[in-house]
């Protein structure tokens, strides 16, 4: 018996009923936009005050992540001088 694709064999009774097609490609920046939910009973003002200190929050994230690599990256230099120091300290 061949396999075959369920969407296939029943395909008048799978129909799709409204919002985006399964098959639309939405891209990363579409994604990004709906990671936090503001609530619709709030005010104009408030819903733009929200976004912008999302907006924030995700730069200063972003900022602290990249300290955070850059002092992995000091640590493992500053090791790396210790044993080359170390070793020529035993000379």
């Amino acid at each position: 018996m061949q396999r075959k694709n369920i969407t296939t064999l029943y395909s008048d009774i799978f129909e799709q009923g409204g919002g985006k097609s399964p098959r639309s490609h939405t891209s990363i920046n579409d994604k990004k936009k709906d990671d936090f939910y503001i609530p619709s009973d709030l005010s104009l003002k408030s819903q733009t005050d929200m976004s912008k200190l999302f907006k924030v929050n995700r730069l200063l994230q972003k900022d602290l992540n990249e300290t955070k690599k850059e002092l992995q990256k000091t640590k493992k230099e500053l090791e790396k001088s210790k044993t080359l120091l170390s070793k020529l300290n035993k000379r």
